[in-house]
């Protein structure tokens, strides 16, 4: 911003004295006039800046995707997918413009498929030194919290408390603004618990984000619009001459029908098919979604793709292979998304999730809606339902099983929310399984049809953002506090932040100094963000991550501009 208004007050200055040197009159007062104007702009900007709205650059990858640091972008070469990785700067978060002399393992998010070594059909689109792509540039709300309450869940940047003896407080972080004062926060299975510091563990309630800053915070898992062209090859690993050295797992739909039924046919035989369809005008069957399908990109739990790159062991400039054998934790918090149209047929739509114990159905008919609970081995029972009359066309699906919360959307719409009698979490029970190092089952997804002619089209699966409470593969430490050994409590002016990356993030989890300043009459515990160093809100991209072009400036991807939720 400082260099554009530069650039204006010099064209503007050199107009002038053109406009005088060559003879040509000027209309009276236009030379004060003009000074005069230029000191006013720069007088409003200032205040401007100082006051209301300043820009700042995201450096690092904790906030992606919400907000994107210095990262990496690739196409997948097998279904097309786009996506970035991270790419981890050093100390000075300073990034080159290209990742020179180094080999990285890149792994599609979608279909798992390894990007080649090196592509002599698309040099700007393989593992071997890699453009860097700057971070996004974003506007933030100044002393916005001198005025009104910061609100949970908003993207906040603040003077962080981390390394004082290196940044001395004057380093800006960005996080999400996870706990408030007097709260005690706690993470159990990836979600935010709050009580008080006077609470029992297990009177802590979980806390739902909005469904403005849930859709940022979604994952993908699985979007069969960019289904692989090469489905049914093998994929190979090549050596720097061209040799095949070994081979990945082929690539198959996680989409299958499960067997005792028929009627469903999700196109996998058929190039640029992908269109689910089924048809069966006596009978039903299951699609079922298949994690271990495709194995690299471990689908519905922790791993994500972005920090793959940033995970590489060592110091070798070659990591091709690398960070692909972690153990992870399962995600069941998730989004099955599609667009429904039935062609003929009265019977249901079923679409069912399972997390731990219990399984929600919601059940779709021609004139209603109905969304039924199991638990364990129990009988299938309705908690509610509601009328709704499916158009002729296309009618748009999302079902949501995310912070305990379970909903069924259709045309933008939530026909079927639980509450927290009909669905809340079993506290004693994760805490358990915490204490003993267990890790949650894998969720089963699926979509049953029965007694119809009926097309899903635009399928995808997505997770939530998973909140870390332990090291996780390519953590170097464990997280510190808001974990059920520590929950963090906070004083009367203290914040907590986290980072959405949350495998990936640097944030009140893991600081360990105290804040102590004496002269300010300042004495905070480590692991919060006192009041007075929250700088404002985070709400605008307004030059989307870039990279550089002959090192001199960057070219910004407008089409993100985008409000920070």
């Amino acid at each position: 911003m400082t260099q554009i208004i530069s650039h204006i007050v010099t064209k503007v200055v050199s107009d002038s004295i053109k406009s005088t040197v060559s003879g040509k009159p000027r209309p009276e007062g236009g030379v004060k006039d003009t000074i005069e104007s230029i000191l006013v702009a720069f007088i409003l900007a200032f205040v401007f800046r100082a006051f209301v709205v300043e820009a700042f650059v995201i450096p690092t990858g904790s906030m992606a995707p919400t907000l994107m640091g210095a990262h990496m972008r690739f196409t997948c070469p097998d279904c097309g997918y786009r996506f970035a990785t991270d790419f981890r700067t050093g100390e000075d978060l300073d990034a080159p413009s290209r990742a020179t002399n180094r080999v990285f393992s890149v792994i599609c998010p979608n279909c798992g498929y390894r990007l080649p070594r090196d592509s002599k059909d698309d040099p700007e689109n393989d593992a071997t030194s890699p453009a860097v792509h700057f971070g996004d540039r974003i506007l933030v709300l100044k002393y916005l919290y001198q005025i009104s309450e910061p609100h949970r869940w908003d993207v906040v940047v603040f003077k962080s408390p981390a390394n004082p003896e290196v940044w001395h407080y004057s380093q800006n972080y960005i996080k999400r603004l996870i706990g408030k004062p007097g709260e005690s926060i706690m993470v159990v299975d990836g979600d935010i618990y709050v009580g008080h510091k006077t609470d029992k563990l297990t009177d802590y309630q979980i806390q739902t984000k909005p469904r403005s800053a849930q859709e940022s915070m979604w994952r993908i898992v699985y979007d069969n619009d960019y289904q692989p062209k090469g489905a049914s090859d093998q994929r190979f690993v090549y050596d720097d001459k061209g040799r095949a050295i070994s081979e990945d797992p082929a690539w198959r739909n996680p989409w299958s029908e499960r067997p005792g039924g028929s009627g469903w046919s999700t196109g996998s035989n058929k190039p640029g098919e992908r269109v689910f369809t089924f048809n069966n005008a006596a009978g039903g069957s299951v699609l079922q979604f298949d994690p271990p399908a495709n194995s690299l990109n471990f689908p519905l739990s922790t791993w994500l793709g972005y920090n793959v790159t940033s995970m590489q062991f060592g110091g070798s400039v070659d990591t091709y292979r690398g960070a692909s054998n972690s153990i992870y934790d399962s995600v069941s918090d998730v989004k099955l998304n599609f667009f429904y149209q039935r062609q003929s047929g009265d019977g249901p739509l079923r679409i069912k999730f399972s997390k731990n114990d219990t399984t929600f159905t919601a059940e779709i008919t021609r004139d209603k809606v109905r969304l039924l609970k199991q638990v364990g081995e129990g009988p299938e029972a309705e908690i509610s339902a509601a009328a709704w009359t499916q158009p002729v066309g296309k009618a748009h699906v999302e079902f949501t099983n995310v912070d305990y919360r379970v909903a069924l959307r259709i045309d933008d719409k939530d026909l079927l929310v639980t509450t927290p009698d009909q669905y809340r979490p079993d506290i004693a029970d994760l805490l358990r399984a915490y204490e003993t190092l267990a890790r949650a089952s894998r969720p089963t997804v699926s979509v049953g049809a029965a007694n119809q002619q009926a097309t899903l089209e635009h399928v995808s699966l997505w997770r939530d953002v998973y909140y870390t409470n332990r090291r996780e593969p390519g953590q170097r430490d464990a997280p510190r506090w808001a974990t059920p050994e520590e929950p963090a409590h906070l004083g009367d002016d203290e914040y907590f932040t986290m980072g959405d990356n949350s495998s990936n993030s640097s944030d009140a989890r893991y600081w360990e100094t105290p804040i102590n300043l004496p002269d300010e009459d300042l004495n905070v515990p480590a692991g919060r963000v006192p009041g007075r160093f929250m700088l404002g809100k985070a709400f605008f991209v307004y030059w989307p991550a870039g990279h550089r072009v002959l090192n001199s400036g960057i070219i910004p991807d407008f089409g993100d501009m985008r409000f920070i939720h």
